[in-house]
């Protein structure tokens, strides 16, 4: 069930909803009381209520505790909008899942050429309280983790047996790295014969390789496991290790008319993280 219909038909109060969201350009019903709506802009916020999902309190489609992250509407706090614009706005990686799996029960497809699994992953990187945090991978291209190490939600270093300690990097984790630098990843053998899009598994990374997935993590955001890191140590190894890239970086970065990022600090060494003591 998916299907357009005249505003005018929508199970709620329009106007009173267009006061607050803008003016409705179209909408259609994606579940039994599940609307996707498209609006006008409100300025000065032009993404302000462009592409909404409404519910209705009674909607047998989706479970209370996903319903308990819409925003009732001020008039009528029967009607639950959900924004479906801002990645990391919790409420949309609830509502999309709850609504894929109930499209999935019912032998539809998922909204917006979507997946389960996909909505899941995530799902678990944005709203944790919700999905659960990231398990630890209890597979890699080495044999089983023999320990691990947690950095972060996602993101894991695992001690294997043959590889010794490799990064593991959770599928959403990875949309902030370099096209070049997730075709290095290593796969699981599931995710390499199933395609890792449809399988939004781990990538993986040795230690070795690992200074630069790291890089580009720091780089594009505050993140909370960079204390962890010797930042000098691990541009270091960059410089070392991987020269080609450091000078393409940094030749960007000039070509950007920014300072170069990858520069030598003398003394830093490069060992860029500490691992935890084995336990005797």
């Amino acid at each position: 069930m998916k299907h357009t219909f005249p505003i005018s038909d929508l199970p709620f109060h329009v106007y009173s909803f267009e006061k607050s969201y803008g003016k409705v350009r179209s909408a259609e019903e994606v579940c039994p009381g599940i609307y996707s709506i498209w609006t006008d802009p409100i300025p000065p916020n032009r993404f302000l209520g462009s592409d909404l999902i409404v519910v209705m309190a009674d909607s047998p489609a989706v479970s209370p505790a996903a319903k308990a992250y819409g925003t009732p509407l001020e008039a009528a706090p029967e009607v639950l909008v959900y924004c479906d614009e801002d990645y990391f706005d919790k409420a949309r990686w609830v509502i999309i899942y709850e609504i894929d799996k109930y499209r999935a029960e019912h032998n539809l497809p998922p909204l917006d050429d979507g997946s389960l699994v996909e909505d899941r992953a995530r799902g678990m990187e944005v709203c944790p309280e919700y999905f659960g945090e990231f398990p630890v991978p209890t597979e890699t291209p080495w044999g089983p983790p023999l320990r691990h190490d947690r950095l972060a939600n996602g993101v894991f270093w695992l001690k294997t047996a043959d590889a010794g300690w490799v990064l593991a990097l959770a599928y959403p984790i990875c949309d902030d790295l370099l096209a070049k630098t997730v075709e290095t990843a290593a796969l699981n053998p599931y995710d390499l014969e199933n395609g890792i899009d449809n399988t939004c598994g781990f990538r993986f990374f040795r230690y070795e390789q690992s200074c630069i997935p790291l890089f580009e993590l720091l780089n594009c955001t505050r993140q909370p496991w960079s204390g962890r890191i010797n930042s000098a140590a691990l541009k270091n190894t960059i410089l070392a290790s991987f020269p080609d890239y450091a000078q393409e970086y940094n030749q960007n970065c000039i070509e950007a008319r920014q300072p170069a990022e990858l520069q030598h600090t003398p003394d830093a060494g490069t060992c860029f993280y500490s691992f935890p003591a084995e336990e005797a």
